[in-house]
């Protein structure tokens, strides 16, 4: 076996990771998922395994998992969270290994992001199916559509915006040129804002993003475990709660953001329009050439 197929963590460690990792990022990437996902690149890399098999391993446990929480019993809800984190670690060792291979690529990228929205479908919904196995409700169900949907609205918020972003380029009608970074560089997370209304809504779109709902699912399993007695009423009470904000917040977030023209101006950040410059430049080659 070459050496290149049998890196030592060290070597791992010295090229695997991204510029700034440990501040870039929610906290159980820098501080947990990141630092530790090293290992299982160290195997993955051994086992001969590329990012994409990685990734796909990913996002069989993330459904294994929903198919667990689904299941609506206490043991499985336990191991179903298990396998969310398991997934989550996962999510993290396929970047590891591209970048080890030097295999990253848009298609990989495509692939990472299309199981992020899949699992936050499958994981929505079984929350709320979980209970409606459990108590035999069928509404638990439609609270858990309502979750899945809002998480999705959520997390497609961005990536909508930038398909219309391709929509006008591929149009063709203009040239336009883009300076690396133009349209902002990722920055650590920012803080609780302590007035106005984002004082109360920071905190609930953080509820909703994948790494909390991770924490707030491990809490639950803990209950499970702990306090049998208490864990459904709670996970009844997080269901009803994140079918309330989660569709709301999706719903706010898109309508604020076209009615502040939120996509055409971070489209200007990042591209900026030369066709008045190269029809001088063409103009001048003309006089040039007569």
């Amino acid at each position: 076996m070459s050496r290149r197929e049998a890196p030592t963590l060290r070597e791992l460690r010295s090229r695997v990771q991204k510029l700034r990792h440990r501040e870039i990022g929610n906290w159980m990437a820098r501080r947990v998922a990141r630092p530790s996902a090293v290992y299982g690149t160290w195997l993955a890399v051994r086992l001969g395994l590329s990012a994409n098999q990685v990734t796909t391993a990913a996002w069989l446990v993330s459904t294994a998992s929903a198919v667990a929480i689904g299941w609506g019993s206490r043991s499985a809800f336990v191991v179903g969270v298990i396998l969310a984190h398991l997934a989550f670690w996962l999510d993290h060792v396929d970047g590891q290994v591209a970048r080890w291979r030097g295999t990253s690529s848009l298609d990989g990228t495509y692939l990472d992001y299309l199981m992020h929205h899949a699992s936050a479908l499958s994981t929505g919904f079984a929350l709320g199916y979980g209970l409606a196995s459990q108590s035999g409700d069928p509404r638990w169900a439609i609270a858990g559509l309502l979750i899945a949907g809002g998480w999705t609205m959520l997390s497609l918020h961005n990536d909508c915006r930038y398909k219309a972003f391709f929509q006008r380029l591929k149009a063709g009608t203009s040239s336009y040129r883009i300076d690396a970074g133009s349209g902002g560089r990722p920055a650590p997370p920012a803080p609780w804002p302590r007035r106005g209304l984002k004082m109360l809504t920071w905190p609930a779109y953080k509820a909703c993003e994948p790494h909390v709902v991770l924490i707030e699912l491990t809490v639950l399993a803990l209950a499970a475990i702990v306090f049998p007695w208490a864990w459904l009423d709670l996970w009844r009470s997080g269901v009803i709660g994140m079918a309330i904000a989660a569709p709301t917040l999706a719903i706010a977030r898109i309508a604020r953001a076209v009615n502040r023209g939120a996509a055409e101006t971070e489209f200007a950040r990042w591209f900026h329009h030369v066709e008045s410059s190269q029809a001088g430049r063409s103009a001048s080659r003309d006089r040039a050439d007569f």
